[in-house]
């Protein structure tokens, strides 16, 4: 699986698993591309069920809070931080040896204590909850507002999300004018302001709250891997420019010139006119947090290794978010360990410490093991469970052995027919001890046949027909990959299906890159296939796609996996469900052809990352 981060993201984040502790359990060269396989330690924390930060990537999201502000004011002396109990903001605060004091707000003393015994998190923190200018403030926000008086001339805010109205009425106008009062003539403030490209109406409305309490404001905004886009709002009481400056102290992850931040797609700027301000009469951001909130929890399989998680308690808060109590599963089903877990004022808080296998081609992720089950059940499931019989599977991709993993678990599969371009990924899947663990062996299969070929000749020389046919090719971010998915292929490859067989695609991502994905769907539907399009979440890569198509009429209706599986819900419903706003850019999404291949193009249009290195197949 290929991906929409293929770009600066990846770089950065392998840049900081190389600059922490890891093995390298594999690196070589092929024609095709380079092959690096390695393990790093990840330790998370999730509050109420939510991710709080993946130590993968928290410095992107930490570095890029706190440094625009602090590089932006002309004095540093004193620093108000609130929030934050894991010390990770505090760690880039105290990179600045001008810093005279920092008051720590609103958290949990409880829990701070418990972090701080903690020495993997003191390792990640570079113990900043035990430097001598940290003063700790175990009051609630609204309380400590009422008794202070002295002027910060940093303030970062690292509210919760608005999932709600308690905490929608933390980003008030009357919070907001307290932190006014708080703030020196030339201080700058910072606010986390969730993700302009998912809910731009709460972005800009927290901007416009900001800016009724007094303040100038400057929203930025950047791409996190764990959590996506997310943005940030700057404040002054004098109006705040970024004035193209590089960033003094070290840091790991920021690019030399971030002025790239602040600039905002026009459909995301369009909705500025729209905000609202949130204040405690007339709370509103709560509502807005809305289009984040996923499907309900119920279709989980049950987390039995949280003993002490009260699920009833993130049900009623609203915080429950399904795709992190999926990969909290997975976690959970590997090797872990759980550094902290319990309920700290009326939170319930979990940190666990796991290793996390990675392998890069051509410094691109290509599959992380904390949700690479995510990706791959997706992808093969729901077409094995549509097939009437599964004797025969072909697999075009996929040589990391994880589709081949998952087409396994059926007892009545007899023969498994993997096709991959590149002998050396064949080569990490079976023999790099950790890889073939995670695949559980499957390329040892009796059942299976490896051919280390391209995938047009070998179905050039095909003759026994297939049940279903799993493609797993890379992204058509070029012309050579893009000729994989014309119609001319996919007819190809229906030749070689059983007339009730099934053909299942990986198509991109539908959020990210809609047309790319409807594109795929169109060139199947081009030569007469019927299709059932699907999308779910993959943390390390956002919302993918998929296409079923067959012969006959597909549709899913209350049918259930019948195999064994770690992340796939009871229902899938909400599987086969799109926006609006992605659906309506089907009806312009155009076939690919031989005579017109256009999907690469669309590909770097939509993704704006040309990729020129070789692709294997």
């Amino acid at each position: 699986m290929s991906h929409e981060r293929g770009d600066k993201e990846d770089l950065i984040e392998l840049e900081q698993l190389l600059a922490g502790p890891h093995k390298i359990l594999y690196e070589g060269t092929s024609k095709y591309q380079n092959v690096l396989v390695l393990e790093s330690p990840n330790i998370q924390m999730y509050l109420n069920n939510q991710m709080q930060f993946n130590s993968m990537d928290e410095r992107m999201y930490h570095e890029a809070f706190v440094h625009p502000a602090m590089s932006l004011a002309p004095k540093r002396d004193r620093v108000l931080c609130i929030g934050s109990n894991d010390g990770l903001l505090l760690r880039e605060v105290f990179k600045y040896a001008d810093v005279k004091q920092v008051d720590l707000v609103g958290i949990s003393v409880r829990l701070l204590n418990a972090i701080k015994k903690m020495p993997e998190m003191n390792t990640l923190n570079e113990r900043a909850l035990f430097d001598k200018r940290l003063s700790v403030f175990k009051d609630e926000i609204h309380t400590y507002l009422a008794s202070a008086s002295e002027k910060y001339d940093v303030i970062l805010v690292d509210f919760p999300d608005p999932v709600n109205e308690q905490i929608g009425n933390l980003y008030s106008l009357q919070v907001f004018n307290g932190l006014f009062s708080l703030l020196s003539e030339d201080g700058i403030l910072v606010c986390q302001s969730l993700s302009p490209k998912k809910v731009p109406l709460l972005f800009w409305s927290i901007a416009r709250t900001l800016e009724r309490a007094g303040f100038k404001t400057l929203g930025y905004h950047l791409t996190v891997p764990s959590f996506g886009d997310w943005g940030f709002h700057l404040a002054g009481k004098k109006t705040v420019v970024w004035p193209n400056k590089s960033i003094a102290v070290p840091h790991r992850t920021l690019p030399p010139d971030i002025s790239a931040w602040f600039q905002f797609p026009t459909n995301v700027l369009s909705v500025r006119k729209s905000a609202r301000v949130n204040t405690s009469d007339n709370p509103n951001l709560h509502k807005l947090y809305s289009p984040l909130l996923p499907a309900p929890t119920a279709n989980l399989i049950a987390l039995s290794d949280l003993q002490d998680y009260d699920n009833s308690h993130s049900s009623e808060n609203g915080s429950s978010d399904t795709e992190d109590l999926i990969e909290l599963q997975q976690l959970l089903s590997g090797p872990h360990r759980i550094l902290e877990q319990g309920s700290f004022d009326g939170n319930q808080v979990f940190i666990i410490q796991s290793k996390d296998v990675r392998m890069y081609l051509d410094k691109q992720l290509q599959f992380s093991s904390l949700d690479e089950r995510i990706y791959h059940e997706a992808l093969v499931h729901p077409a094995m469970t549509l097939i009437p019989k599964r004797e025969r599977i072909l697999i075009v991709g996929g040589g990391d052995g994880f589709a081949v993993r998952e087409v396994l678990k059926y007892t009545d599969v007899r023969n498994v027919d993997l096709v991959d371009l590149d002998p050396l990924v064949l080569k990490v899947a079976k023999s790099v001890k950790k890889v073939a663990s995670l695949n559980e062996h499957s390329l040892s299969d009796a059942r299976v046949t490896i051919y280390q070929m391209d995938a047009r000749e070998f179905l050039s020389e095909q003759r026994d027909l297939y049940d279903a046919i799993i493609v797993d090719f890379p992204d058509p971010a070029d012309e050579v990959v893009s000729s994989l998915y014309t119609a001319e292929f996919f007819r190809i490859m229906f030749q070689q299906l059983t007339p009730n067989g099934i053909l299942v695609c990986q198509s991109h991502s539908p959020e990210s890159a809609p047309s790319v994905y409807w594109s795929i769907g169109k060139t199947l539907k081009s030569i007469g296939l019927n299709t059932l399009s699907y999308h779910v979440t993959v943390p390390s890569f956002g919302d993918w796609g998929f296409h079923l198509a067959a012969n006959e009429s597909l549709e899913w209706g209350d049918r259930k996996i019948s195999v064994q599986t770690e992340t796939i819900p009871v229902k899938l419903d909400s599987w086969f469900h799109f926006t609006k706003k992605i659906r309506s850019v089907r009806r312009n999404a155009k076939a690919n052809r031989m005579s017109n291949k256009n999907l690469h193009k669309t590909y770097r249009k939509e993704v704006g990352v040309i990729l020129t290195s070789a692709r294997r197949e």
